[in-house]
């Protein structure tokens, strides 16, 4: 048997994608196990040469440092700030994406490729007038600044793809509504957002992540701990001499925990979502 046939078994088995999967799944976990061993080392150990995969002597010390740490205000502010950041998010962009797509109205493409225009411009370029204005406002150190940042950076995007989605929501649904005796107001209310769960709770998914995640921004913006969200308070353990590994480790295990409970819990919704949700103008 040949080269190129045995290449096109190997390919036309059925196990091949599951093995291929496995490979992909296995290398890309491998940082979270091992950041995961990592916050059960002990100081001494985690510094020794060559490094050890498994914790010789398990401790928790690393654990308690970080509960006797600012971390769990932190925590507290980065849900505050992502929980906020999704829940005003989603109600500005509903009413927003099905608007323009139910009931268009002159220069409604323009709108929306202004949406889209305002997440081409980088972030960055956009710091600066962001914190003029803060000072202005004296808003800087405060979560309000963050909830409006992360707001105005996820705002476009969820509509857009909540925008797809309503385009192909059956109008047959509305007018029966409409006809049952629902304002449009109310048919979006009773109709509309109930069958469209799954777009909605995916555009929610993404918006906590991308907000659970922002950093540049929250460095920048924020000035004291008390106020800092989990991606700046993690830098309590970077010294100038002394970097406590096994504590970062153990902080960066409290940090993942939302964002992949999030995925496996609501994976299907967000498929899902996407899929439906399919961006076109």
């Amino acid at each position: 048997m040949g080269a190129k046939d045995f290449i096109i078994r190997v390919i036309e088995n059925k196990a091949t994608p599951y093995i291929f999967c496995l490979i992909m799944v296995s290398f890309m976990i491998s940082p979270i196990i091992l950041m995961t061993f990592n916050s059960f080392k002990s100081s001494a150990e985690i510094y020794i040469w060559p490094p050890t995969i498994f914790p010789r002597n398990p401790s928790l010390d690393a654990l308690i440092r970080v509960l006797n740490s600012p971390i769990p205000i932190n925590m507290r502010n980065s849900v505050i700030i992502a929980l906020s950041t999704t829940a005003i998010v989603l109600m500005i962009s509903i009413p927003s994406a099905y608007g323009l797509s139910k009931y268009p109205f002159k220069g409604h493409r323009i709108l929306l490729l202004n949406f889209l225009g305002s997440r081409i411009i980088p972030p960055l370029s956009l710091l600066i007038p962001f914190f003029i204005m803060f000072s202005n406002l004296r808003l800087l150190n405060t979560l309000a600044a963050l909830i409006i940042v992360n707001v105005y950076m996820s705002f476009p995007l969820v509509t857009w793809i909540l925008k797809g989605f309503f385009d192909e929501f059956p109008q047959e649904l509305i007018d029966a509504a409409i006809i049952d005796g629902c304002s449009k107001f109310g048919a979006l209310l009773r109709v509309v957002i109930p069958v469209s769960a799954p777009a909605i709770a995916a555009a929610g998914i993404i918006t906590f992540l991308w907000t659970w995640n922002e950093f540049i921004y929250a460095i920048i913006l924020t000035l004291s701990k008390d106020v800092y969200p989990m991606t700046v308070g993690i830098f309590y353990f970077v010294g100038d001499v002394v970097i406590e590994w096994n504590s970062l480790c153990a902080v960066a295990v409290f940090t993942s925990l939302p964002a992949i409970i999030f995925f496996v819990v609501f994976q299907k919704h967000i498929v899902e979502g996407l899929a439906k949700g399919a961006i076109k103008l």
